[in-house]
């Protein structure tokens, strides 16, 4: 049987006459053309979170550092005869953040709280519900076990211990754990500077009065939003007309101040679109036209060495694109992995006939049932759709017929 060529002339499913390149391909050229110089610096850790680490850090200390109760109880050595079950309590108190200078005999039990370091002598907690209150003396329930309600030290972490390797993205969740052993500072990478641009005649900012002709400008908010959210420092460069001289100005006078540039608008082939004519007749266009739905015109090149991100101007285009193609572009510039987005199976809730040879991304959601259900309408102006929304069903090139109950791939935003 002869094969479908997905990325030559004549591709089922797409205008002929064009080169369309596979998203896996535009992907892998994306990435080999571009040069990361991250520049390295030292905050922190409390204002860490974002950033790429520049080195691997280790703990640098026990976590926990002493071993210490992990309830409000009493604690006591654990009896070797375990005849021996009768414990008498001792009016001492062990609280936490103290130092211990006290030691326990054999046969007794002091009151301890939670946190708090376990006293010479002791080895074991028992609850204080398990102590009926005013009582001098407990005796040793079935079922405790030596080291009960105790946290070992280091049993977390040890000093020394592998935390994390050179270029993880710090969460906060990342934070606790290097405060918990000692590391306050760290080492990451500076974080880009994104200039975000739109392009249209339409397009006005949603602060001005539109005539009925105008368009509000929504995916400016969006991009600057979500680069926000990803860690990257924003530098809003506005709005362009649909002008080549007023575009390669824009980017002349801003080309000192960003290390990318995101535009949306533009990209396709008309004769009004200064994006991708500025990138064919002035730049280096590495990726153009784009076997997928929503999203065929995205560009990807360089003007003057600065890395020029030409998304769609339909908003979903536009996020679909930024999350493909520009989220692991970002992270490989500022000293992560280039990583494709993830994703997980998960049944359908639809049935779909789709055309050979190129990938769709569909606005999805998942419902009650646990299946997966897409919007009613495909269009990539429909901005509600992206706010209905919770990710997107990726459909394949070879992927052409999609039956309720079939297994297809999910990418939740939450994974971006």
């Amino acid at each position: 049987m002869k094969k479908t060529r997905i990325s030559r002339e004549g591709t089922v499913g797409l205008p002929p006459g064009i080169h369309w390149t596979p998203v896996k391909e535009a992907l892998l050229k994306i990435k080999n053309c571009l040069k990361p110089k991250p520049l390295e610096k030292v905050i922190s850790t409390a204002d860490a979170e974002n950033y790429f680490l520049a080195e691997t850090v280790t703990a640098l200390r026990d976590n926990p550092p002493m071993t210490n109760s992990a309830v409000d109880g009493y604690a006591f050595l654990y009896p070797k005869n375990l005849d021996s079950k009768l414990i008498e309590i001792l009016p001492e108190v062990v609280t936490p953040g103290k130092k211990l200078n006290v030691t326990v005999p054999t046969g007794k039990a002091v009151k301890i709280f939670t946190g708090a370091p376990i006293p010479h002598g002791t080895d074991s907690v028992i609850l204080s519900e398990d102590v009926p209150e005013g009582k001098i003396r407990f005796e040793l329930p079935k079922g405790l076990k030596k080291g009960s309600n105790t946290r070992k030290a280091g049993e977390d972490k040890k000093r020394s211990d592998l935390l994390f390797t050179k270029g993880r993205k710090l969460r906060s969740q990342d934070l606790a754990l290097l405060s918990s052993t000692g590391v306050s500072k760290v080492k990451v990478y500076r974080s880009l500077n994104v200039g975000v641009l739109s392009t249209g005649d339409e397009l006005v900012d949603t602060e001005q009065l539109a005539d009925e002709h105008q368009i509000f400008d929504s995916n400016r908010p969006m991009l600057i939003s979500k680069l926000k959210s990803w860690g990257y420092n924003v530098v809003d460069l506005g709005i362009v007309k649909d002008s080549m001289d007023e575009l390669k100005s824009k980017i002349k006078i801003n080309q000192s101040k960003v290390d990318l540039v995101v535009t949306t608008g533009g990209a396709s082939s008309g004769d009004r679109d200064c994006v991708s004519h500025l990138l064919r007749s002035e730049g280096d266009l590495i990726v153009w036209r784009v076997a997928m739905k929503p999203g065929r015109p995205f560009a990807m090149g360089y003007i003057n060495n600065l890395p020029i991100y030409a998304l769609p101007g339909n908003p979903v285009a536009a996020m679909t694109c930024s999350l493909i193609f520009l989220k692991p572009s970002l992270d490989f510039l500022a000293g992560g992995d280039f990583k494709e987005p993830s994703f997980f199976h998960i049944k359908s809730n639809f049935q779909k006939e789709k055309k050979l040879g190129r990938t769709e991304f569909l606005r999805a959601k998942i419902n009650k049932s646990g299946m997966v259900e897409i919007f009613g309408s495909e269009g990539s102006g429909r901005v509600s759709s992206l706010s209905w929304s919770d990710g997107l069903v990726r459909l394949d090139n070879s992927d052409t017929n999609i039956k309720v109950g079939s297994l297809v791939k999910f990418l939740p935003y939450e994974l971006f």
